[in-house]
């Protein structure tokens, strides 16, 4: 009966409140028996990472050993009606020896001990890496009663059948977390909260990224942001420009940078980039226009 108490008791309180108290998550990490430690890792790194990425959850980092996996599950604290959340990596080799990984997710309030699970297979770091954070928001969203107006972004539908999402209340840093598209060459744009984030090219290159507001109105709401590469310039973040001009032009190029207006759930703007030069030769700086779009 206090079970039942307690989780009727936080449904009535997610609904009250609009979802303004996040819901907390404890993350245990990766279990898997995988020779391959070095992939595992990265992957329970990057598992945290889109954890955190999610706007209405909160993580509470509780990795035995956050340098490895576990090779069995560990015995769960008390964690206060939290979400336990944890996944389990196994590889597999094929005939031809190419190998492959099945991820199971799993999350489960301990006030019932239901287990909500989803399980992918990747064939590579890099599908883990750009498809894991939709099954992660699958799982956690079984916990969540339906959506309100206000609380979590709206969604409308694009005349080419995408999903685009508009903003509600503040627009802010905070608020522009999440999945983007529009860019031609990359596969996934994410934007975590703190204004830091990564592109993902679809040559396999990743770019890091940070948000800027660069005008607000009077209430603080965003009305111009900067979006700008992080780090070295490296001859992959250039797929518009023949291969040897872009090995050529990114050891000198200026750091890719993106300024946007921000409409109704859609960054409308201009990319500062490396553009091939009249001659056909070379590469000049020059700018071109671009929509990100939020899944």
């Amino acid at each position: 009966m206090r079970k039942i108490l307690l989780c009727l008791s936080f449904i009535f309180y997610t609904f009250a409140t609009g979802y303004s108290e996040q819901i907390k998550v404890v993350y245990y990490g990766v279990v898997s028996a995988s020779s391959d430690s070095n992939m595992i890792k990265m992957a329970q790194d990057i598992f945290l990472t889109q954890l955190k990425s999610i706007n209405y959850i909160t993580v509470e980092d509780k990795r035995p050993d956050s340098g490895k996996s576990m090779q069995s599950l560990p015995e769960f604290s008390e964690e206060n009606s939290s979400i336990i959340f944890y996944a389990e990596i196994d590889e597999i080799v094929s005939d031809s020896l190419q190998k492959t990984w099945n991820c199971k997710f799993n999350a489960m309030n301990p006030d019932d001990e239901i287990y909500h699970t989803k399980s992918e297979t990747y064939d590579s770091y890099y599908k883990i890496l750009s498809g894991a954070k939709s099954a992660i928001e699958d799982v956690l969203s079984d916990f969540l009663p339906e959506k309100k107006e206000g609380a979590i972004a709206d969604s409308t539908s694009t005349e080419s059948g995408n999903t685009v999402t508009t903003f509600s209340g503040n627009i802010d840093i905070e608020s522009l977390s999440g999945t983007w598209y529009g860019e031609p060459f990359t596969d996934k744009i994410m934007i975590l909260r703190g204004g830091r984030g990564f592109i993902i090219f679809k040559n396999g290159a990743t770019m890091n990224i940070k948000v800027t507001i660069k005008k607000a109105d009077a209430k603080g709401n965003a009305k111009e942001i900067e979006i700008s590469q992080v780090g070295k310039s490296n001859a992959s973040f250039f797929p518009e420009l023949p291969r040897e001009i872009a090995l050529n032009a990114a050891s000198t190029a200026t750091p890719i940078a993106w300024n946007f207006t921000i409409k109704s759930g859609e960054l409308i703007g201009t990319k500062k980039t490396l553009l091939l030069a009249e001659n056909g030769i070379s590469a000049k700086e020059g700018t071109l226009k671009t929509t990100w779009f939020r899944k």
